[in-house]
């Protein structure tokens, strides 16, 4: 006997094709496996946070799309008792730590529990193969400590110079007097210039457009796409431009290299340049052996992406803060007119700063962009996968998984930091920094893989915005007038809108206005 709802579903189910039968019940069976393997994980494994929609094997990929970081704090709240959880996505397990103790257990791991070459594969598009996170652990680790050779205050005194001549080059030309812009395009372009000059080199510098190495070096950086990093072998359209872009690279590298080697063999009196690829030319792994080509080509591309990207970033976000804040505006014009005061010739718009007075004399500068990082950390996640079992406060974070934490989301902790969701500068004031819990403030990473860079580009923005500021007034315009910018999740580096980054600015035309 069969009733009328029931031979609806049979002629339903008749007139369906058998594909989509066979793709339904394929679905089910997986969600109901997915399902039933969560409810029976071991007790003392990492608990399991999901949200509605959950859609089976892609887990909370639509809240993750949409705001990681919101969702990534929901996940704390939650399982806030136990500073750890665990996301599905794209049918990869994804642990988060959090609080100090978390986020303390993620960089003290050792390389062969949570290892950072395998969460990161997909570099090797970018870089090429052979390069930090494409070789073995001890060659990686090699590779880190030339950035430590090639970024030292002597180098860095040198690089104050030449940022700032390429600051006041670059505005001159591209901004003249009055007008308007976008701020997160003028950083980018500004940052890839002071990279150029100071990482890669005048020479490299000097042909930077003409040779064809600015069109490549977007293809480079358009390469960093978020779905690479759960499938890395996936086909991109960038790979191809990648190769080409390496290879054009590589043959500049290589030609000032042999110039200069060639100068150093015919010329007594030859000055080694003071910049990475020097450093790089006369670098040796332990056992004696020099940099292979693609070598060197690989790791200056990292570099070069990692001097520009988080710097204009960062830089965008800051203003984006300081043009909304008159009172922290007027405090970092007011440290600037104590470094230049007037001399009678409006001095300050073209002054150059020293190395001392970028690192020492320019505490509310360093406030302000201390509390920007909290806020905006350049990568809201960083990742490792797990080897081996690891045992945290009695929870087994099982083996195959991806470890995380995620900055943006534990600097916003309000165990970590009170009303953290507000711009406050004083939190990194002398006599609070003492109050700042282990790992509340981690926008550089930590551990053994905390980013070399951090020094140049710390310096780097110092310098350039406040070169900014001294010689033009800005306002924010369109749509950024009325709103605060929002997170571009699109990107590897998290960017503002820049539908909310157009200003207008015009220059200076004397100290008083200041």
């Amino acid at each position: 006997m069969t009733t009328p709802l029931l031979e609806t579903v049979q002629q339903q189910l008749q007139d369906e094709p058998l594909w989509k039968l066979v793709v339904a019940a394929c679905m089910v069976s997986y969600g109901l496996q997915s399902l039933l393997a969560m409810l029976m994980a071991p007790a003392n494994r990492p608990p399991f946070y999901y949200e509605l929609p959950y859609i089976p094997w892609l887990g909370s990929l639509v809240q993750f799309a949409v705001n990681p970081r919101e969702l990534i704090q929901r996940g704390m709240v939650a399982h806030k008792d136990k500073n750890c959880f665990t996301v599905h996505l794209f049918g990869t397990p994804m642990t988060f730590l959090t609080g100090s103790e978390g986020l303390a257990h993620f960089f003290k791991a050792r390389e062969h529990v949570f290892d950072i070459r395998e969460a990161y594969a997909m570099t090797i598009i970018t870089f090429g193969p052979g390069v930090c996170y494409d070789c073995p652990q001890s060659k990686m680790a090699q590779q880190f400590a030339f950035f430590k050779d090639g970024l030292s205050d002597k180098s860095f005194i040198k690089h104050m110079e030449l940022v700032q001549e390429e600051t006041l080059q670059y505005f001159d030309k591209h901004w003249g007097k009055s007008g308007e812009a976008d701020i997160l395009q003028t950083l980018s372009d500004l940052y890839t210039l002071t990279s150029s000059r100071c990482l890669l080199g005048d020479e490299i510098r000097a042909q930077w457009n003409e040779s064809g190495m600015a069109e490549h070096y977007i293809a480079l950086d358009h390469s960093f796409v978020p779905i690479l990093f759960f499938f890395p072998s996936i086909p991109n359209p960038h790979r191809s431009k990648c190769v080409t872009a390496r290879e054009l690279f590589k043959e500049m590298f290589q030609k000032v290299i042999d110039k200069r080697r060639q100068a150093e063999a015919n010329d007594d009196n030859y000055q080694k340049p003071h910049d990475f690829l020097q450093v790089l030319m006369e670098a040796k792994y332990r056992d004696g052996s020099e940099l292979e080509m693609q070598e060197i080509t690989g790791i200056m591309i990292g570099v070069l992406l990692g001097g520009q990207h988080t710097s204009n970033v960062t830089g965008s976000w800051l203003l984006s803060h300081l043009l909304r804040e008159p009172k922290w505006l007027q405090a970092v014009m007011d440290e600037q007119r104590k470094l230049f005061p007037d001399d009678g010739e409006h001095a300050i718009h073209p002054a150059t700063l020293t190395f001392d007075q970028v690192n020492k004399e320019m505490p509310v500068m360093d406030q302000v962009l201390s509390e920007t990082l909290r806020l905006h950390p350049p990568f809201f996640q960083l990742s490792r996968k797990v080897l081996e079992d690891s045992n945290f406060n009695g929870i087994t974070i099982p083996k195959g998984n991806i470890v995380n934490i995620s900055p943006s989301a534990s600097m916003r902790d309000p165990a970590m930091w009170d009303d953290p969701h507000t711009f406050d500068p004083t939190r990194f004031a002398p006599e609070n920094k003492d109050k700042i819990k282990q790992y509340a403030w981690v926008p550089f990473g930590g551990g053994m893989h905390q980013c070399g860079g951090r020094k140049f580009a710390w310096n780097s923005l110092k310098v350039s915005l406040t070169w900014i500021l001294r010689n033009y007034e800005i306002e924010i315009i369109g749509k950024g007038a009325n709103e605060f910018p929002k997170e571009d999740y699109t990107t590897m580096v998290v960017a503002p809108t820049s539908s909310h980054t157009r200003v207008r600015f015009k220059r200076r035309e004397q100290v008083d206005s200041i």
